[in-house]
């Protein structure tokens, strides 16, 4: 019994100490795996139907050597009925003060497992306020997708 408890300690002590983690043991990138730990996806509803699908990654904590003096988003979404323009994207209740249509395959396509020809990509850009809790809204009419709520700066 002792020599199995010793067996255990050693194993403990040699595995707690690892710099491995599950993103390593499959090869992803630091970049890659920044973008898993910022990526939210979801559904926009309408009394309970879904009517659309998005993923959005944060890219301030993707790129973080890039000292951004704004809140920057890669968003992917397709909505089934609704038009573009009828998109609306706000941050703590307010408007970006960029909007950039992206092609299908762009910069930023890599950071989403996601990769179609049926959804719109954009590059969304807001004003930073400073602040560490952010809210990030997209809705479409009477279309809503909730709250998706990201912290900033985490490194």
């Amino acid at each position: 019994m002792k020599y199995f408890f010793i067996a255990l300690a050693a194993v403990l002590l040699s595995s707690a100490c690892t710099t491995r983690n599950a993103f390593s043991a499959l090869g992803v990138e630091k970049e890659q795996e920044f973008a898993i730990e910022n990526t939210r996806s979801g559904k926009i509803t309408l009394l309970n139907n879904v009517k659309g699908i998005y993923s959005l990654v944060y890219l301030n904590n993707v790129y973080t050597k890039n000292n951004y003096n704004t809140h920057q988003f890669y968003i992917s979404i397709y909505l089934k009925d609704a038009k573009e323009d009828d998109i609306s994207i706000t941050l703590n209740k307010k408007h970006p003060i960029e909007t950039h249509k992206l092609k299908n395959e762009n910069k930023f396509t890599h950071l989403l497992a996601m990769q179609n020809t049926w959804t719109s990509n954009y590059l969304v850009i807001f004003k930073n306020e400073s602040k560490e809790r952010i809210n990030l809204a997209i809705d479409s009419g009477q279309f809503s997708s909730g709250l998706l709520k990201y912290v900033t700066d985490q490194r």
